[in-house]
C-alpha cells in the first residue's frame, strides 16, 4: 500500500462549501442512500465550532495545491517517523531502568500511572487543540516529552524515573494525539483508515533500526538505557519544530487574509464586532477552565490513581493491604470516584463526556477499545519481562526484533484495513474479522503459558494479536471519528483514548498484584531449598538476574505459573468486545469528513481559487454578510 498512497495526490482540508456552491454532477453519500441512520443528537450541528477547528479548516485556502500542501504533509511524516523511532527503542528500556536500581517489580506501578494520565491528559490536549490550536497543543506535547526524557535520562533514583515516565506520557500521548487529529483533519472517510496505516508506517523501518541502537549504546547494561533516553532529548524537538513553522505559518497566513472568516460564521461575526469590549485575562482563565473541564480530569485523574496504584504497592507497602496508607488511599478513591461522578452530570458547564456525543457507534467502539486494551495490559505489562526470562538463548538484537513485532504488525496491517475500507467503504464486518482474530491469538498465547513455549508459538501467537490489533484499532477509530461533526471530533477521539487508556491501567493494576504475589510465593516453593530469602528478593528484583539463575527450568517455571490466570482472563473477555462489534452500525465512508455533515468534503480546490485577491474578495463578502446578521439581530 505505501508504494501507491506515495503516488496520489495528498487529501487536503475540509472546506464547508455554501450551497450556491454545490456542484450538480456531485451526490453527497446521504442524497445516494449510502448512509443507514443519523448517529448523533440533532443539536450537534448547533454547536460552535472551536477556534483550533476553523484555523485548521482555513489552511485549505491558504495552502490548495502544489509545494504548501506537500510541505505540510512532509512535516506530519518527519514527526511520524522521529517518534516512531524513539518509540521503537525505549519502549524495551523500562524495564532495564527499574531493574538496574533492583525494583523491576515497580513496573506494574509506572503502568497504572502512565496509563492513567495518558487517558486523563486526552481531553485537555483536545480542547486545547479545539479552542486555541493544533500547533499549540502539539508545542505542549513536545515539552512534557522532553522534560520526562531529561529526567530519566539522569535520573539517580527509581522515583526519578517514575517521575520522568509519567510526564513524558502526557507528551507522548499528546504528539501521538495532536498528529492524529491532523490526519483525521485533513483526509475524508473513505481514505481515513488508509492514512492512519500509513502514517504508522515508519515503525515497520524503525523495528529493524532499534535492535542497532539498543545493541550499539549498551541499552541492557545498567547505564546504557540513560543514553536512550538522552539522545531523544534532542532529536524529538528538532524533528518536530518543522510542522509547528509550518502550521503556525499556515495559521497566520490564513488569518492575515481573512480566511477564519470563510471557513466559520463565528468569525466573520468577531470581524464585525472587533474593537468590542474582551474578556480579561482572569476572564480567559476561567473560560478555559471550564471549556476544559479541569475539575473533572483532577478529579477522575487522582480517583483512579488512588484506587489502582494500591494493587500494585501491597506487595512492597509493610502489611500489604492492611497497609494504613493503602486503606487511605482507596478510600479517598472512592470518595473522588463519587464526587467525579456528581460533578460531571449536576455541575460541570462542560463535561468531560457531553451527551451530544454518544451515539451507538461512538459508545460501541469505547466498549471494543476499553476491552482490547484491558486484554492487551492483563498479558502484556510483564509479557516482554517472562519472554526476556524463559529465552536465554535470545541476544539483545534477537530480543529486540521480537519487542517490536507487535508493533511492526500493527502498523503494516493498519495499512491493509484501511485500503479495504477504501474500497468496500464499510468498516464494520472487517472489524469483526479483526476481534475473532484477536480471540483466536489469545487462545494461542493460551497455549504458551501451558508449556508450549516454542519460538514458533511466542512468534505466531504475536502476529496473530498484530492483526487483530491493526484491523480492530483503524476500524474503531474510524467508526468513532465518522459518527461525529468535526467540531466534537478531537473531543470524541479523546473520550475514546480516556476509556481505553483507563481500561489499560486497570488491568496493568491486575496485573501487577497477580505478579507481585504470585512470582514471590513461586520463587519460594520452587527455590526455597536452594535460594535464601534475600537472594529471592534479588531474583524477583532484576529481570537480568533472573534470567542468568540456575537451575533455569524451575526459574521459568515459577514465572510462567504465575501468569496463567492472566491469559485465561485475556482470553475470556476478548469474547466480550466480539459482542460490542457486532452492535456498531455500518455507516458508508465516502468522500465527507463525516457522517454528520456530508457538505463537509475533502476537495483539492486549484491555485486560482486560493490566490490571495480571491480569499480577501470573499473573506469580505462573509464579513458583510455577518454585519448584516448583527445589525438585523440588533
Amino acid at each position: 500500500m505505501s508504494q501507491p498512497q506515495a503516488r496520489m495526490a495528498p487529501p487536503t482540508i475540509p472546506f464547508e462549501r455554501p450551497e450556491f456552491e454545490t456542484r450538480p454532477s456531485e451526490k453527497t453519500d446521504i442524497e445516494a442512500g449510502e448512509v443507514k441512520e443519523p448517529v448523533v443528537a440533532d443539536n450537534a450541528s448547533s454547536i460552535e465550532q472551536g477556534a483550533g477547528v476553523t484555523k485548521i479548516e482555513s489552511l485549505y485556502l491558504v495552502f490548495g495545491k502544489g509545494w504548501k500542501l506537500w510541505l505540510l504533509w512532509g512535516s506530519i511524516a518527519l514527526v511520524c517517523y522521529v517518534y516512531t523511532l524513539s518509540n521503537s527503542t525505549t519502549y524495551t528500556y523500562a524495564s532495564f531502568a527499574t531493574s538496574s536500581y533492583s525494583e523491576h517489580t515497580i513496573i506494574g506501578t509506572i503502568s497504572v500511572v502512565t496509563g492513567i494520565m495518558a487517558g486523563v491528559s486526552q481531553p485537555f490536549i483536545a480542547k486545547m487543540a479545539d479552542l486555541l490550536s493544533r500547533p499549540f497543543a502539539l508545542s505542549l506535547a513536545v515539552f512534557f516529552y522532553t522534560l520526562g526524557f531529561i529526567l530519566v535520562a539522569s535520573s539517580r533514583t527509581v522515583q526519578a524515573v517514575v517521575a520522568g515516565q509519567v510526564i513524558y506520557t502526557l507528551g507522548t500521548s499528546g504528539i501521538t494525539q495532536v498528529t492524529g487529529i491532523l490526519i483525521a483533519d485533513i483526509t475524508s472517510l473513505q481514505w481515513r483508515g488508509a492514512v492512519i496505516g500509513a502514517y504508522s508506517l515508519p515503525w515497520v523501518l524503525n523495528a529493524f533500526v532499534a535492535g542497532y541502537i539498543t545493541e550499539g549504546i549498551s541499552a541492557f547494561s545498567n547505564d546504557g538505557w540513560r543514553w536512550g533516553y538522552g539522545m531523544f532529548c534532542i532529536l524529538v524537538p528538532v524533528c518536530i519544530a518543522p510542522s509547528l513553522v509550518v502550521l503556525f505559518w499556515g495559521h497566520h497566513r490564513a488569518k492575515k487574509l481573512g480566511a477564519l472568516s470563510l471557513a466559520s460564521s463565528s468569525y466573520a461575526r468577531e470581524a464585525v464586532l472587533k474593537g468590542t469590549e474582551r474578556r480579561s485575562l482572569l476572564e480567559n482563565v476561567k473560560y478555559y477552565w471550564s471549556q476544559i473541564d479541569a475539575f473533572g480530569l483532577l478529579l477522575i485523574g487522582f480517583a483512579f490513581v488512588c484506587l489502582l496504584a494500591p494493587a500494585t504497592l501491597s506487595t512492597t507497602a509493610k502489611g500489604g493491604y492492611t497497609n494504613p496508607s493503602l486503606i487511605a488511599m482507596y478510600c479517598v478513591g472512592g470518595v473522588l470516584a463519587i464526587a467525579f461522578m456528581v460533578w460531571e452530570f449536576r455541575f460541570a458547564a462542560h463535561p468531560i463526556m457531553p451527551r451530544r456525543v454518544m451515539n451507538r457507534t461512538f459508545l460501541c467502539c469505547i466498549a471494543i477499545d476499553f476491552l482490547y486494551y484491558f486484554t492487551g495490559y492483563l498479558t502484556d505489562t510483564y509479557y516482554l519481562s517472562w519472554v526476556y526470562i524463559i529465552k536465554p538463548g535470545w541476544s539483545a538484537r534477537d530480543y529486540t526484533y521480537f519487542s517490536n513485532i507487535l508493533t511492526v504488525g500493527l502498523c503494516g496491517f493498519a495499512v491493509l484495513s484501511g485500503l479495504i475500507q477504501r474500497y468496500t467503504h464499510r468498516y464494520k464486518m472487517l472489524q469483526i474479522a479483526g476481534l475473532v482474530i484477536r480471540v483466536i491469538a489469545e487462545g494461542i498465547n493460551f497455549l504458551a503459558v501451558n508449556g508450549n513455549q516454542s519460538d514458533a508459538v511466542l512468534i505466531v501467537s504475536r502476529v496473530l494479536v498484530s492483526i487483530g490489533g491493526a484491523i480492530t484499532v483503524t476500524s474503531t477509530l474510524v467508526a468513532t471519528q465518522g459518527s461525529v461533526p468535526h467540531a466534537d471530533m478531537a473531543l470524541a477521539v479523546a473520550i475514546l483514548n480516556l476509556c481505553t487508556q483507563l481500561g489499560g491501567s486497570i488491568a496493568s493494576a491486575i496485573s501487577g498484584a497477580v505478579w507481585n504475589k504470585q512470582v514471590p510465593m513461586r520463587l519460594e516453593r520452587y527455590l526455597g531449598d536452594i535460594y535464601n530469602e534475600t537472594q529471592r528478593a534479588e531474583i524477583f528484583g532484576s529481570i537480568l538476574v533472573a534470567r542468568a539463575t540456575e537451575p533455569h527450568d524451575l526459574i521459568v517455571r515459577a514465572y510462567t505459573e504465575s501468569l496463567y490466570g492472566l491469559f485465561l482472563a485475556a482470553l475470556v473477555v476478548c469474547f466480550l468486545a466480539l459482542v460490542a462489534g457486532c452492535l456498531t452500525v455500518d455507516f458508508y465512508l465516502g468522500k465527507a469528513h463525516n457522517t454528520i455533515e456530508p457538505h463537509k468534503e475533502i476537495v483539492l480546490r486549484s491555485k486560482e481559487e486560493t490566490a490571495d485577491e480571491v480569499i480577501a474578495a470573499r473573506a469580505r463578502e462573509a464579513e458583510e454578510r455577518a454585519r448584516r446578521q448583527v445589525q438585523g439581530a440588533n
